[in-house]
């Protein structure tokens, strides 16, 4: 019940890491007060797939974007709605309303439209790994955030330029505990 290895391997369920994006900490607080304009920008392997035009109010967001190609292509603009809950130390925080189901949600996915992840039905990878380990995910961001091959088995990239000594030594602490954490697992599989 709920082992290593238990569950279906073969969902078939799209994951969020396969749908667009759209995540409310990307704003600065003020931004909403001062009603931004910007634009939002996805890329792949340096080119850009997609973007979307934003412009932001104290309740609620503008979004307009074109999804789809050819005959198929929408154009889009709509209004998604905020709601605030207290927070316990004062002030407020701000949450998207999604525009189909009403649930509350800090981030936003899209592909033709930016719905909830229930909405999607989307699930997050770490449900298909077969082999959990605290940390591999954060150890997998940290090697992204500096220039780093994918995988443990290959090596911690220097610094780069313009990196700070402190937040290149966070990084590096991250992808040598979660390598560890490998080894400690695997040794005691194989026992």
């Amino acid at each position: 019940m709920g082992g290593l290895g238990s569950g279906s391997q073969n969902r078939w369920a799209t994951k969020t890491d396969e749908l667009l994006r759209f995540d409310l900490a990307g704003f600065k607080p003020d931004w909403f007060e001062t009603c931004q304009r910007g634009t939002s920008r996805w890329s792949r392997g340096g080119h850009e797939t997609a973007s979307i035009g934003y412009q932001l109010a104290p309740n609620r967001m503008r979004v307009h974007y074109t999804a789809g190609r050819g005959d198929d292509r929408v154009n889009v603009d709509e209004w998604i709605q905020f709601d605030f809950t207290e927070q316990p130390f004062g002030g407020r925080r701000r949450w998207f309303v999604c525009p189909s189901c009403g649930r509350r949600c800090r981030v936003l996915y899209g592909s033709r439209y930016f719905r909830c992840r229930q909405c999607y039905s989307a699930t997050y990878p770490s449900q298909y790994e077969t082999f959990r380990v605290s940390g591999l995910a954060k150890a997998e961001k940290a090697r992204e955030r500096v220039g780093a091959e994918p995988g443990l088995a290959n090596p911690f990239p220097r610094k780069p330029k313009g990196m700070h000594w402190r937040t290149y030594r966070r990084q590096e602490a991250i992808n040598w505990n979660a390598a560890l954490a490998v080894d400690r697992a695997l040794s005691i599989l194989l026992r």
